[in-house]
């Protein structure tokens, strides 16, 4: 693809996002009592939600703990400040800029200079957010065959959960199996790039004390997205469905992961209406938690907006960032 057809489908990418979630979030908006609305957010415990800011912060230093040791496991290492200070930057631009994973490829082209290839950044990168993505997947499978009858209230969520255990193995298993080698030989410069991940993701998967150790970590990054699910909704003096927290809470997480919406907005109130109707929780109910979700996470991640201020002249940056434009 020429970098023009490239230009031309970014633009139409990001103009479908912003269609999708302008017109989700209008739909919803429309059938919504704003009186009762805003009285939810008018009654929030503010110690809840400071309690929640702080729970997601945890999730964003974790997680960069989990990211240096996938880097060790590639041969690879990187100071854990300028990781955890990367993290926070990624965050806040996953919420400014078109795509899902935006925040994941800045923080893949900041630790190049590390890898020593964008290849091999981006593996890294791919692995953290691949860990944190199966272990919502187990969250949510193992919730579900626990949960009872309750989780039976929830439409075709066996086979939705079922399916993204198929796709998660699937995926595994072409990472770890020679089958995709063909394909990287009559790819050119696409197939190397892919063949450089493919390593990166194989010797994380074959490594098994960083492989214990990110699986466990993902578990309690995982907890503490969960954690923020539940400290909001007491803030706004809901006691969440335990079906809800542990359940439809992991799933809707997994889905904000699909490029199909501005920063998960519109998507994620969709989805959270929908699922927790049938759980008993009313329409304002579901849409204030949502909403209340989504700024909590735009509220924590700001800081990365501070933190990118001259991220480029700092001594971790790639050496090329650090060249004087006049001088290139």
């Amino acid at each position: 693809m020429s970098k023009e057809n490239e230009k031309h489908h970014t633009h139409w990418q990001l103009l479908l996002q912003i269609v999708f979630t302008v017109g989700i979030l209008f739909w919803l908006l429309h059938n919504t009592n704003w009186q009762e609305l805003g009285q939810r957010f008018a009654d929030m415990r503010p110690l809840w939600f400071v309690a929640a800011v702080l729970s997601y912060a945890m999730n964003l230093s974790v997680s960069a703990i989990r990211w240096r040791i996938i880097l060790t496991a590639m041969e690879r290492s990187a100071p854990m400040l300028w990781l955890l200070r990367l993290n926070w930057v990624g965050a806040y631009f996953n919420q400014i800029l078109p795509g899902s994973v935006s925040g994941d490829v800045i923080r893949a082209w900041y630790t190049r200079h590390q890898t020593h290839s964008m290849p091999l950044a981006l593996a890294a990168v791919f692995g953290d957010r691949f860990m944190g993505l199966g272990a919502l997947i187990a969250i949510a499978a193992v919730a579900f065959v626990l949960g009872g009858a309750r989780v039976g209230l929830l439409p075709q969520m066996g086979w939705t959960i079922g399916i993204l255990v198929f796709a998660y193995v699937l995926i595994v298993f072409l990472i770890l199996s020679p089958l995709l080698n063909f394909l990287e030989k009559f790819a050119g410069k696409l197939g190397e790039k892919l063949h450089d991940i493919r390593l990166g993701m194989g010797a994380l998967l074959r490594h098994r004390l960083a492989l214990s150790g990110t699986i466990v970590l993902s578990f309690v990054v995982q907890f503490f997205s969960i954690l923020t699910f539940w400290l909001l909704a007491r803030a706004l003096g809901e006691a969440p469905d335990a079906v809800a927290v542990w359940v439809v809470w992991p799933v809707i997480s997994l889905f904000l992961a699909l490029p199909i919406s501005f920063a998960g907005w519109g998507l994620r109130e969709g989805l959270m209406v929908f699922y927790l109707s049938y759980l008993h929780m009313g329409h304002e109910q579901a849409l204030a938690l949502s909403l209340l979700l989504g700024f909590t996470v735009v509220l924590t991640s700001l800081p990365g907006a501070l933190l990118w201020i001259g991220l480029h002249r700092h001594h971790q940056a790639p050496p090329d960032l650090k060249i004087p434009p006049s001088s290139r």
